[in-house]
């Protein structure tokens, strides 16, 4: 425990430019035609392929992320998963702004699963456009061991009530461009021995911050305003499973979910219009 008390609290600060042309490498790595220009509003979700941890290479663990303690605290159980998150928008995002994020380690939290022990960390980060506050997001993480197969035995079925969707089938080539585009080194991703062999996924694991832009993507396409945003992850969609992104209205603004091509539960979410 000593090793990790004192990163709570912990701060650290980057900056970055909303290149224009990064937003059009993310449009057709979507197959969407790269028409973003100069002050046009980011996408919600889209700040990722932008603000990244430069992280040298001795510093990497084997699964390619950084080793913990280097970004993250050195909790004591080595494999990392994304398990969900929340945002609040205060002003939009636009590209040619250069954007301050500022993140701090709110949380620690050692738990005990079906899967064995677990640690949940829980990082805020404020992006900030010349003082002005743009978005605050929360991301939490799980650590837990090794000795499970990835994929987990509990299988939820998705809603059917769907007002509206949208299928993709995202093969090899998205994963890879998109692990390039948010400088994501995670082996998961673009390696399908490692995947197989070392976590025991059935092969290439479908990014979640990816699963939950698709997520918001749909929701924003209906033409209603967006203020808080939140999702977490149920279990993880490998290549070639087909993700269906799902939405169905709400008094609040809608229920989101995302589920693969045999109607099991991948990720769920919630998207409201107004503030609390």
């Amino acid at each position: 425990m000593s090793d990790w008390v004192d990163w709570l609290g912990r701060s650290r600060t980057l900056e970055a430019h909303l290149d224009v042309e990064q937003a059009n490498r993310m449009a057709v790595t979507l197959d969407r035609p790269p028409h973003y220009q100069l002050g046009d509003a980011l996408p919600p979700a889209w700040h990722w392929v932008y603000f990244h941890d430069l992280v040298r290479a001795a510093d990497l663990g084997d699964d390619g992320h950084p080793r913990l303690g280097v970004v993250l605290p050195p909790v004591p159980l080595p494999r990392r998963m994304w398990a969900g998150g929340r945002f609040v928008f205060h002003t939009l995002l636009r590209l040619g702004d250069t954007v301050t994020r500022t993140s701090v380690i709110t949380s620690i939290t050692p738990k005990t699963g079906r899967a064995g022990p677990l640690y949940f960390v829980i990082v805020e980060h404020r992006y900030a456009t010349k003082g002005v506050l743009n978005l605050v997001e929360e991301q939490t993480l799980v650590y837990r061991d090794w000795g499970r197969e990835g994929q987990p035995s509990r299988v939820q079925p998705a809603p059917t009530d769907a007002d509206y969707q949208r299928r993709y089938r995202l093969g090899s080539t998205t994963l890879f461009r998109y692990s390039a585009l948010t400088f994501n080194g995670h082996r998961i991703h673009y390696d399908a021995d490692y995947c197989r062999d070392v976590e025991g996924y059935a092969n290439l694991v479908v990014h979640g911050p990816l699963i939950a832009t698709l997520l918001l993507d749909l929701y924003v396409q209906q033409g209603q305003p967006l203020t808080r945003f939140s999702y977490q992850a149920k279990r993880p969609l490998c290549v070639p499973h087909a993700l269906t992104v799902n939405g169905r209205t709400s008094r609040l603004g809608a229920v989101l979910w995302a589920s693969d091509d045999a109607g099991d539960l991948v990720m769920e979410a919630e998207a409201f219009r107004e503030e609390a």
